[in-house]
């Protein structure tokens, strides 16, 4: 069975798309730990979800 390679991924540009990711605490970034009741969405939802409501 052949296993595929990892990839790597610029966690920061990730990081880049969920507005509530830029925030500061205590100095250092903020981290969210996803879990089944809640989501973050990234801006291009947000701005998807102001264009429908304006």
């Amino acid at each position: 069975m052949l296993e595929a390679a990892p990839t790597a991924w610029d966690v920061e540009r990730v990081r880049q798309d969920f507005p509530a990711l830029h925030q500061l605490v205590h100095g250092k970034p903020l981290v969210y730990l996803d879990n089944a009741a809640t989501s973050q969405k990234p801006q291009a939802v947000i701005d998807a979800l102001v264009r429908y409501y304006s």
